[in-house]
């Protein structure tokens, strides 16, 4: 077969394939509601939304990633310390299924704190932990804790923890920036 010959049948496929491709479907008809259908699918993501999460366990991830953040930026492993800014973050997803109610007030809380802009995150990237601390101790003493007890979690007080966790090595230096 001649290299012209193979391009035109290569073309001839090509063209073939998209044909059968582009062919007009007829879509599924919908299911009427109020049908045994719709209510096991019902049922199901009912079923789903009450597997997941709700506030009490992701927010205990949130406090055990801010005592990993900050020991993190107090020994110098500034990439370790914006890692934990993001799975903060990742903690909290479930709750968009969970708790739709209470997420718009806890993404409003992380864009605030840990958002590209926060004052966490420029301290981070700068490698400035007097100003990490600073940040830290206010979004404790005036994020977290107000909302605990606006929702109605009083009993709730996020403070600095002791000391940190045996499992990882905050000492390792590092830059912000090595979080990828």
């Amino acid at each position: 077969m001649t290299s012209k010959t193979f391009k035109v049948a290569a073309l001839l496929l090509v063209v073939v394939f998209l044909a059968a491709g582009c062919t007009q479907q007829t879509p599924p008809a919908p299911v009427p509601s109020g049908t045994t259908a719709t209510a096991d699918l019902t049922k199901t993501v009912n079923d789903i939304k009450g597997a997941i999460y709700r506030f009490g366990p992701p927010m205990r991830g949130v406090s055990d990633s801010l005592d990993n953040m900050y020991f993190a930026a107090k020994g110098g492993n500034w990439a370790l310390a914006a890692y934990m800014g993001d799975v903060l973050g990742d903690y909290m997803e479930p709750t968009k299924v969970s708790k739709p109610d209470l997420y718009p007030q806890w993404d409003s809380f992380y864009n605030a704190n840990l958002g590209d802009n926060s004052a966490l995150r420029k301290a981070m990237a700068a490698g400035d932990f007097t100003a990490f601390d600073k940040a830290y101790t206010d979004t404790i003493n005036n994020g977290c804790n107000p909302c605990h007890a606006g929702n109605g979690f009083k009993f709730i007080k996020k403070i600095k923890a002791a000391a940190p966790e045996a499992n990882l090595d905050y000492s390792l230096k590092s830059n912000a920036s090595e979080n990828k």
